[in-house]
């Protein structure tokens, strides 16, 4: 049995995540400890024209996902992603990656996240529309890290429409982006999350329109 498999199903309620903030944003942070290879996983606002430096305390992926509005991102390249589209960038210890609201007067909403461990075959959508593809889980991200693979997938919902996922032995993690969802029974609105370890077959159900999914899976 691997490390995290040992570990409790945990709820991981949106209003009582840690935060930290500057004049400039607000970091809402739903892990305290590690969920196997995910280091952390955030979700961060930004003021208009706002500047933000992301110190890397471990090697691995670094990956952020806007979810109102576009983001410029600096880290090994150059990159504006926009909604729809997944950045993601290998890391090593103590590089720094630094994120811009392009915007002067919108703020900006974005989640962002860590897998820790060498990385190989790593790949991305590069642009997705999840209102196109209503009803489906749609893998946005598959790479994998010190050898166990890893996927990322998001799907928008209308109410009562059910959903599965079918990985052997696998540890998810999952974000309400949007809505509310009874996961494995389990009733979560927007910005809760549930880390789910050892599950080989995940059953989920929207309970409000364009309700909207994340689940990072490991296995």
């Amino acid at each position: 049995m691997d490390k995290v498999s040992r570990y409790p199903v945990k709820i991981l309620l949106g209003d009582r995540r840690t935060r930290s903030q500057s004049p400039v944003h607000e970091s809402k942070h739903s892990l305290r400890e590690p969920f196997g290879l995910l280091n952390a996983f955030d979700e961060v606002m930004l003021k208009p024209g706002g500047i933000i430096t992301h110190p890397v305390c471990r090697a691995g992926i670094f990956c952020l996902l806007p979810v109102v509005g576009a983001c410029e991102v600096k880290g090994t390249d150059s990159r504006t992603i926009d909604i729809g589209g997944l950045y993601f960038t290998h890391v090593e210890i103590n590089d720094v990656v630094h994120i811009k609201n392009p915007y002067a007067q919108e703020w900006i909403r974005f989640i962002m996240w860590e897998l820790t461990g060498e990385s190989t075959e790593s790949n991305a959508l590069q642009s997705f529309e999840l209102n196109l593809d209503l009803g489906k889980l749609i893998r946005i991200f598959k790479g994998s890290v010190h050898g166990q693979r890893i996927a990322v997938r998001a799907g928008m919902f209308e109410g009562r429409a059910e959903g599965s996922l079918s990985l052997p032995n696998a540890n998810h993690f999952i974000f309400v982006l949007e809505g509310v969802f009874e996961v494995q029974n389990r009733l979560l609105h927007a910005h809760d999350a549930l880390s789910m370890p050892a599950c080989t077959h995940l059953e989920f159900e929207a309970l409000s329109n364009n309700a909207i999914l994340l689940i990072i899976s490991q296995f």
